[in-house]
């Protein structure tokens, strides 16, 4: 099964998720930013099966979209956003797999991981060059 990560400052979605999946034997890494979930990418020949990067409470979103759709070529890329601070329109068309607006149903979003995670990926490839 491959490894999933999670980023996001928002630690109860990142707690309580990084728990079920490490329950159920998914592999789990969690970072509590989406900037060092990229740097941690960028050192790594080894892709996740699944990145999952919570918006929610970014000071940032739009920002972080455009760094994190660099890797959505790569690496299945799942966002979750609130409406009320990153317009559904600025997330659209740039290569994420899914994207998840708040309120979420987690068990649903737990099912939805792990059924990803058994599909997995390569493992690895050329990685984007630019963080920013």
């Amino acid at each position: 099964m491959g490894r999933v990560i999670l980023a996001g400052k928002e630690w109860r979605l990142r707690a309580l998720l990084r728990a079920q999946l490490i329950e159920e034997g998914i592999e789990v890494e969690a970072f509590a930013s989406v900037a060092s979930a990229v740097a941690s990418l960028a050192r790594t020949r080894s892709l996740p099966a699944l990145m999952i990067a919570d918006l929610s409470e970014s000071s940032q979103p739009e920002a972080e979209v455009r760094a994190l759709s660099r890797w959505a070529e790569m690496i299945p890329l799942w966002l979750v956003a609130s409406r009320a601070t990153l317009p559904e329109s600025v997330a659209r068309n740039r290569g994420f797999e899914k994207i998840f607006f708040r309120p979420i149903d987690l068990a649903a979003l737990i099912e939805a991981i792990e059924e990803r995670a058994k599909i997995g990926r390569p493992n690895s490839v050329d990685k984007p060059t630019s963080t920013g």
